[in-house]
């Protein structure tokens, strides 16, 4: 079987490290062996820049985290990160040795929702601008998948993905 990469998206606090913490669980008494990549933790650096240079290293270090896992037989390999359009998914499919499968889903929730998501995270800083403009582009990326997470425990939109995903 060759692997699959799900992109796992949505907005900035939605839910996708606890969805994607939660399908791990999940899939621990399952045979698919299933990896986990958040993008930010690859991207996190201070001072924050975003150059050329950057954008190398994320891509770099993509690209070797994806080969890797392939190479290791993972099943499906869940990658999180607000992908506000389309083209983040491109990026991701042109780092993937070609017989990788890619499908996407988003996590989406009407804007109370993620507010109270959003800000019940105490290291968050406030809602601005900059992640309103991001949950709005979140919201309107076309993806394979969308689930709709008003409502739901995490435990429910794990599930939901899982299900989405074939697993």
């Amino acid at each position: 079987m060759s692997m699959t990469m799900a992109l796992l998206g949505g907005a900035p606090g939605v839910g996708k490290t606890a969805t994607a913490r939660e399908c791990l669980g999940l899939s621990a008494g399952g045979s698919a062996l299933v990896q986990w990549i958040d993008v930010d933790a690859l991207w996190a650096h201070q001072p924050w820049r975003v150059n050329d240079t950057m954008i190398a290293m994320l891509q770099s270090n993509l690209r070797a985290v994806i080969e890797h896992a392939a190479d290791a037989d993972v099943d499906l390999l869940l990658v999180t990160w607000v992908f506000q359009d389309a083209s983040f998914h491109d990026l991701l499919e042109s780092l993937a040795p070609a017989e990788v499968r890619t499908t996407t889903v988003q996590l989406r929730a009407g804007e109370p929702t993620w507010r109270a998501r959003f800000t019940a995270d105490t290291a968050r800083p406030e809602i601005n601008a900059f992640y309103t403009d991001r949950y709005r582009a979140a919201q309107a990326t076309p993806v394979d998948h969308v689930i709709e997470t008003d409502g739901l425990d995490v435990r429910s939109v794990a599930q939901a993905t899982m299900t989405a995903l074939g697993l």
